[in-house]
């Protein structure tokens, strides 16, 4: 007989009696036809029936004339005992790396603060009453979006079907440059705009492609939790400085951490308390940034991160111009955002890079997740086209200004323990918590009554030397008429957590 017959006999041989020793073919259980196993197999039916006569010989089988092969009810052995495994890791501690582990501890957000805390991880947080950072999703216009999805559909192209070009499609781009000089005042080339899938992967980008991992990076203190932690994902360790109502304290900057090569602030509207920096601070800001600095300013060069993300929001005062308008030596990085004016699910987001760094920012976008979506690009961009966003934008801005002042007005009548601190621009206020109060526990008091209030001390890079206990409360997503609703249930909860 032929070798490989031979083999192939043993192999449904073998196959077989694991099966039967292993339960798969129970006992008593009648064997596939000779004919169906092998056409399955696809071996000669000869084969199968070589196979069964010896399993039938070793005691495996009984062969009923005229019914078929059946397991036999006593089998003269037992399955062998599995062979030994490596057991599973039964953390996450004992799966990742080092610096996975490290990772897998940075908050990206308040609410993830708060399942390392005492309060309860509030799944269902961004749905409640005052979740701060997210728009209203009753004022998004779906009917106009539907309407531009349809055009950008019947335009699809190789271009739009295709993987999409990293730096993102031409016509956003033109749209978002024509945007930024109408609203911002800042004039910027259309191919130094890159689109990103928010301001979370531009600041990313940023750190891990100006920075070495290991580098220290200046941010607000109190500041924005999920840019501390673009920076942490990238290497990069965040030196806390104190953020005041004049926003970031340059000077205090330089003493802490000399050696930082980059700055990552909010000038317009620094998060959460809203401080916005004036003219002086901006200038000292790009004056150590600038490579020509001297050794007393901590000079040799750095990188400023601009993050722009609500500034068409301001209720008091006058709209004020982004840094990077100042900027003559090329050092800052200009980083918006439309999940503030339309909605975060779009994951739409664009910088604008100095142009020599532009090549190196499209390689790394396609390395990371090869673009962002061309289709909701082409969306946006024919909504911008059609002259849709800046009516959009003002309706917001009349809503929200609503919106806010009911807040403000309910809280003075229903809960005035609380005292409010509000922000001078964005979609969030700060309510200071009067003193002794738990502040963890009024966290628990909140959520069992529907309030996705954020802990101010979050927002501290050492949460444990926040000067004070207070809350941090989004007005936009809450219609005026619920104010009142709301405010109730803030003194409840402070009843309950005193």
């Amino acid at each position: 007989m032929d070798l490989s017959v031979r083999n192939r006999q043993f192999t449904v041989f073998d196959r077989l009696r694991q099966g039967i020793l292993a339960g798969t073919f129970a006992r008593g259980v009648r064997l596939p036809a000779t004919r169906s196993l092998a056409v399955e197999l696809g071996v000669a039916r000869q084969t199968v029936v070589l196979a069964y006569e010896r399993l039938a010989a070793e005691g495996y089988v009984q062969a009923r004339t005229g019914s078929g092969t059946y397991v036999a009810a006593d089998l003269p052995d037992t399955a062998p005992e599995p062979a030994a495994t490596a057991p599973l890791p039964q953390t996450a501690a004992e799966a990742l790396s080092a610096r996975g582990a490290a990772l897998a501890r940075v908050p990206s957000s308040a609410t993830a603060w708060e399942s390392a805390s005492a309060v309860p991880a509030p799944d269902a947080v961004a749905a409640a009453l005052l979740t701060a950072g997210v728009p209203a999703a009753d004022l998004f216009p779906a009917a106009a979006w539907i309407r531009c999805t349809a055009r950008a559909l019947k335009k699809l192209d190789a271009e739009l079907a295709s993987y999409p070009p990293p730096q993102g499609l031409h016509e956003l781009r033109l749209q978002v440059a024509k945007h930024l000089a109408a609203t911002r005042g800042l004039i910027a080339d259309p191919g130094c705009i890159v689109i990103t899938s928010g301001t979370q992967q531009a600041l990313h980008m940023a750190a891990q492609l100006l920075l070495d991992p290991g580098a220290s990076a200046w941010v607000e203190n109190p500041g924005y939790i999920s840019g501390r932690g673009a920076l942490l994902a990238a290497g990069i360790t965040p030196v806390p400085v104190p953020s005041d109502q004049d926003g970031l304290d340059v000077a205090a900057g330089i003493r802490l951490a000399p050696d930082a090569r980059m700055a990552l602030v909010a000038p317009s509207h620094a998060t959460p308390l809203g401080g916005a920096l004036p003219v002086g601070r901006r200038l000292a800001l790009l004056d150590w940034a600038a490579p020509a600095s001297g050794p007393d300013g901590g000079g040799g060069g750095a990188w400023i991160l601009e993050d722009d993300c609500d500034s068409e929001f301001r209720w008091e005062g006058h709209p004020l111009p982004p840094l990077a308008t100042l900027d003559r030596a090329g050092r800052v990085i200009y980083c918006g955002t439309f999940s503030k004016t339309l909605a975060p699910a779009l994951r739409l987001g664009f910088m604008v890079v100095p142009a020599p760094l532009v090549p190196a920012f499209v390689r790394l976008h396609a390395l990371m997740d090869r673009g962002t979506s061309a289709l909701v690009q082409a969306v946006l961009a024919q909504f911008m086209l059609e002259g849709r966003l800046a009516p959009h934008i003002r309706r917001m801005r009349t809503e929200y200004a609503r919106r806010r002042a009911a807040l403000l007005d309910a809280m003075t009548r229903f809960v005035p323990a609380l005292t409010p601190v509000p922000a001078p621009g964005g979609l969030h206020l700060v309510a200071m918590l009067p003193d002794g109060t738990d502040e963890a526990a009024m966290l628990r008091a909140c959520r069992t009554r529907g309030l996705g209030v954020a802990p101010l001390a979050a927002y501290y890079a050492d949460c444990s030397k926040a000067p004070r206990a207070g809350l941090v409360m989004g007005f936009a997503g809450l219609p005026a008429a619920m104010a009142a609703d709301a405010a109730r249930r803030l003194n409840a909860a402070l009843n309950a957590a005193v």
